[in-house]
């Protein structure tokens, strides 16, 4: 009679113990997933600076009667009795033109002016005004070492003779010193004495022939002005 093995079990039960082994060795189970570490976060992207206005060179003296930008200077002056007004000589000197007159008596009116002009023109034919509708300011350089209120004109193509174009007022002193003006009609109105009538700055700018620069003093005794780099500025 045979008897039934007791070995049969065993070996099932550690068959049973082996698998169980091998699956928690080999990450197994219901133990959840370890997490990772969160991902970095995307730098954020550098903003692109802004450039800075540039201004535009309309006239850089160079000497006495030009500019870098091969304008021409021109010198003017006018009095009410001219024959008590003796003019000077346009100087050149550390980047600036400088003139003057003398009046040997008081004057109902009387000036003596720098005229700048725009890049490429020389006050003759051809002419090319230059178009200066997107620029909002004026920057000029200017000096008088006997006054302290010089008149600013934007001159159109043909220059308003009577003066009556858009017209600031620049308060200087000895030092050549870089004014800015703003480019509208509170800082350029025009003359008083033009009744409205005129060349206003908006009208002006769209063909820019020329800036003037004039002491408008009239009392006896030398007058002068000075005048270096001119610039736009947006």
């Amino acid at each position: 009679m045979n008897m039934p093995s007791t070995h049969a079990p065993v070996r099932t039960l550690a068959a049973l113990f082996c698998a169980v082994a091998a699956l928690a060795a080999c990450g197994g189970g219901d133990d959840p997933p370890t997490a990772g570490a969160p991902p970095a976060p995307m730098p954020s992207p550098t903003p692109t600076p802004t450039p800075a206005p540039t201004d535009v060179a309309f006239a850089t003296p160079m000497n006495a009667t030009d500019t870098s930008e091969a304008g021409k200077i021109d010198t003017y002056a006018f009095a009410e009795k001219s024959n008590e007004q003796t003019l000077g000589t346009a100087q050149f000197a550390d980047g600036a033109v400088s003139y003057g007159a003398t009046l040997t008596g008081a004057q109902a009116f009387a000036g003596v002016a720098l005229r700048a002009y725009a890049p490429g023109n020389t006050g003759a034919a051809p002419v090319a005004p230059f178009n200066a509708s997107t620029y909002t300011q004026l920057k000029i350089q200017l000096r008088s070492s006997t006054d302290a209120v010089l008149t600013v004109k934007l001159q159109p193509s043909p220059v308003a003779a009577d003066g009556c174009t858009a017209t600031a007022q620049a308060v200087v002193n000895a030092t050549l010193t870089e004014l800015t003006i703003d480019l509208n009609d509170a800082s350029f109105p025009l003359p008083a004495y033009c009744n409205g009538s005129g060349t206003v700055v908006g009208a002006v700018k769209s063909g820019l022939f020329a800036v003037d620069v004039i002491n408008p003093a009239t009392n006896a005794g030398a007058h002068d002005l000075a005048i270096g780099t001119v610039k736009l500025a947006k």
